[in-house]
């Protein structure tokens, strides 16, 4: 296998939350006194990272809500939610086959850590991984830090790293680290915003162990 090491996104992309945060942000909207909703179809062409463009795109006004207080909403109601979601169907057979050839992996998640850490334990799939990196609060600005700091830490040779996610932001992570990605089109956004990206899309986690030739 051509990579040591795997970074994988969380949210999405190993653990389905696509179907609660649609309806947590129809809450955030109803909350405040919006009319407008969302379906799944327009929630994974307008998600995108900072995810206070995600919110503009949903219908807020930032000159009549405050984004902090909207992301406070948001985490109230995702939070009361999260464990009604699931792993991806797929995630525990890619999971175990990269972990049985030798490969290690990492978490590195835009969701605030310890969040990420109760959802990682719950479904039981954290031994699977070297370590589970989520950011300090509630605002999912950005974890390029995140990943570079990692990297930087461990003296990592990007060449032995490829980076798997489900959206443009963690594109953008694996350039401003300077290693491989794919990307996923099961998870927060749609194959055709994906693809502006020009990095390979799969269709489902499944298909990893063919790109990779496993």
């Amino acid at each position: 296998m051509k990579y040591k090491y795997v970074i994988w996104d969380w949210n999405g992309t190993l653990f389905d939350d696509v179907e609660i945060s649609v309806y947590t942000m129809n809450k955030m909207l109803e909350k405040t006194g919006y009319k407008n909703r969302i379906d799944i179809d327009l929630y994974k062409k307008i998600f995108t990272f900072p995810v206070s463009e995600y919110y503009q795109k949903a219908g807020f006004d930032f000159s009549r809500d405050k984004f902090e207080d909207l992301a406070e909403i948001y985490v109230e109601v995702y939070t009361s939610l999260q464990f009604t979601a699931k792993l991806n169907d797929e995630t525990l057979p890619i999971l175990k086959l990269l972990k049985n050839r030798g490969c290690k992996q990492i978490i590195v998640s835009a969701c605030e850590k310890n969040r990420l850490l109760n959802q990682v334990e719950k479904f039981k799939v954290k031994d699977y991984f070297d370590a589970v990196l989520g950011i300090d609060d509630d605002l999912a600005v950005s974890k390029s830090s995140l990943a570079k700091k990692w990297f930087d830490d461990n003296k990592i040779d990007k060449n032995d790293v490829l980076f798997i996610g489900d959206t443009v932001h963690d594109y953008e992570v694996s350039q401003s680290i300077s290693c491989d990605c794919v990307l996923v089109s099961c998870g927060h956004q749609d194959r055709s915003v994906l693809e502006k990206t020009n990095a390979p899309v799969l269709d489902k986690l499944s298909q990893i162990s063919d790109f990779l030739a496993l």
